[in-house]
């Protein structure tokens, strides 16, 4: 067995298209638990676009200036490294678990802002809801990647973020409809508990119950997710599972693979007995018997490869120190990848001004749309940016869509900054003012056909399992901080540069992140787990 083959999924046994399609449908389903969180955090992420527009400044009832305003839009993202970074002691419980658990504060933060009376209610909701979705985030970043086949991964994660904008695209046309911030707070109320009723249903990641060492659990999870088929069907991908992210079988990989006799008994939790691993054989025959020290059971191995003892117990202890393992390669080099593109993602551009787009398009002098319309047809052409993102990931690939991405970003921050210091010296006609709806469309379309998503996307993907879910979480939290700052820094951009000056700031780090990310992104579409860890660790 090749290191190649160590991967999930990289042996399916679903050759019929009916098999293939009941495989599709329960990893569909799984995926289901992502999506509705995704709409639920688009929801939560783009609601100060439309509560703050009637209380800014306003005569009547509650009332922000623009320093509360700031504070309001931005603290969503600051309570979300705090979470993000939290959710790392709670991944011992599991993700389908995490995620069941932390519906709870998302319901919390939307049902606060229709009792609030001050502004420090609203701040205690939003921080909430940001605590929820940093919790969230590293859970729900790993478990697509962990429960899909290679070849649907990066498929069903693009769709996700179908649903984050999908989300903006929601919470705006709800508060056009029942024109109250308040009531369309308690609409999107109801998106937590359904959620809660999809996780109940799924079942938990095969790789992490097999890191746990509940083997029986991960097999009746494999199976459900390839299509609710029986057992033995998923064997060969049990096996690769097994050997990829078990301490115990880690030894079975090149020329590590023990002959071993007995009866596999998922129970006692214990690696080392069975028929279905009776075909793992030793490359090199052996001449000499020994007893495994956990099991009791033969073990038969090479005289000469004594020295080289599996360690069958869970605790390795000749396994490398931790922090000496984030200077490897294949953890610090997708670390600074994931840095540098979640800048472009989450500290500039789409991710910090959404909260006040209807006030940018005030500041626009749009006369034939409203404001509001405005923002829901940008979002709503944004969408179109995912699907496309959908269609193009696995013909161009990853890489590919980036680079395209990046560059009509930047063209499109450009151009709002031309066309607001033309506007500045000189009002730009009225039949004129779609150029800045023509330029918001790139930004929005390009965000969401690869910049807003694609380092969360990866980031499911690019780390090993070993540091997955800190690297994560860590990575998660810098990205948030990041928006956060951007957010609450808008405003005062705006105020010592101008709008302009702040879109030609934004166009040019855009070309900047796309001078790095050109040499140093690797294409990842279609790739095994195993081999994409490779890549970053310089192997070809």
């Amino acid at each position: 067995m090749s290191k190649q083959d160590v991967e999930v999924g990289r042996s399916s046994p679903h050759h019929s298209p009916h098999l293939k399609i009941k495989s599709i449908s329960a990893q569909l389903l799984a995926a289901c638990s992502k999506y509705l969180i995704m709409l639920n955090i688009g929801m939560g992420i783009s609601y100060p676009t439309i509560a703050i527009p009637p209380i800014l400044n306003s005569s009547t009832g509650l009332s922000l200036n623009q320093d509360e305003a700031s504070w309001f839009a931005s603290l969503v993202f600051i309570w979300q490294p705090v979470g993000s970074i939290s959710s790392v002691p709670m991944s011992g419980l599991g993700r389908k678990r995490s995620m069941f658990y932390l519906q709870i504060p998302l319901f919390i933060g939307w049902v606060l802002p229709f009792f609030a009376e001050t502004v420090w209610e609203l701040y205690i909701a939003a921080s909430i809801m940001g605590i929820g979705i940093g919790f969230m985030q590293a859970p729900i970043a790993t478990y697509i990647g962990e429960v899909t086949l290679p070849q649907y991964r990066g498929l069903l994660a693009c769709i996700a973020y179908c649903f984050l904008t999908l989300g903006s695209v929601c919470v705006y046309a709800i508060d056009v409809i029942v024109g109250n911030w308040r009531h369309t707070a308690l609409y999107c109320a109801v998106m937590p508990p359904l959620t809660a009723v999809i996780l109940y249903i799924i079942p938990e990641s095969p790789i992490w119950l097999v890191s746990q060492g509940r083997y029986a659990d991960a097999k009746k999870a494999l199976a459900w997710l390839r299509g609710w088929v029986s057992e033995s069907e998923i064997e060969p991908e049990f096996k690769t599972i097994l050997v990829h992210n078990s301490p115990k079988f880690a030894a079975l990989v090149d020329n590590e693979i023990p002959t071993v006799s007995g009866d596999f008994d998922m129970d006692t939790k214990d690696p080392v007995k069975s028929e279905t691993y009776k075909e793992i054989k030793y490359e090199q025959q052996s001449n000499t018997a020994q007893t495994d020290v956990d099991t009791g059971l033969e073990v038969s191995k090479p005289e000469t490869e004594k020295e080289k003892e599996p360690n069958w117990s869970g605790n390795n202890k000749n396994e490398e120190p931790f922090i000496r393992f984030l200077a490897r390669p294949e953890m610090y080099r997708p670390l600074l990848l994931s840095a540098v593109y979640l800048y472009l993602s989450n500290g500039i551009g789409v991710a910090v001004f959404r909260p006040y787009l209807v006030l940018i398009f005030r500041d626009f002098r749009i006369e034939f749309i409203d404001e509001y319309i405005a923002t829901i047809a940008v979002t709503t052409i944004g969408l179109v940016g995912n699907i496309a993102s959908v269609v193009l990931m696995s013909l161009i690939g990853k890489r590919r869509l980036t680079i395209i991405a990046i560059i009509l970003c930047a063209i499109g921050c450009f151009g709002i900054g031309i066309y607001k210091v033309i506007d500045d010296h000189q009002p730009i006609p009225p039949n004129m003012t779609w150029l800045a709806i023509a330029f918001m469309i790139a930004i929005f379309f390009s965000t969401n056909l690869a910049v807003g998503h694609m380092p969360w996307v990866l980031m499911s993907e690019i780390f090993p399992l070993r540091g997955r879910t800190l690297a994560t979480g860590v990575v998660a939290g810098f990205g948030n901080f990041l928006q956060f700052l951007g957010t609450k820094l808008f405003i005062t951009y705006v105020d010592k540069m101008l709008l302009s000056g702040t879109f030609f700031m934004y166009g040019g780090t855009f070309l900047v992140g796309l001078i790095y990310l050109y040499f140093f992104m690797f294409e990842t579409e279609g790739r095994s787990l195993d081999e994409i860890v490779a890549l970053f660790r310089g192997e070809k």
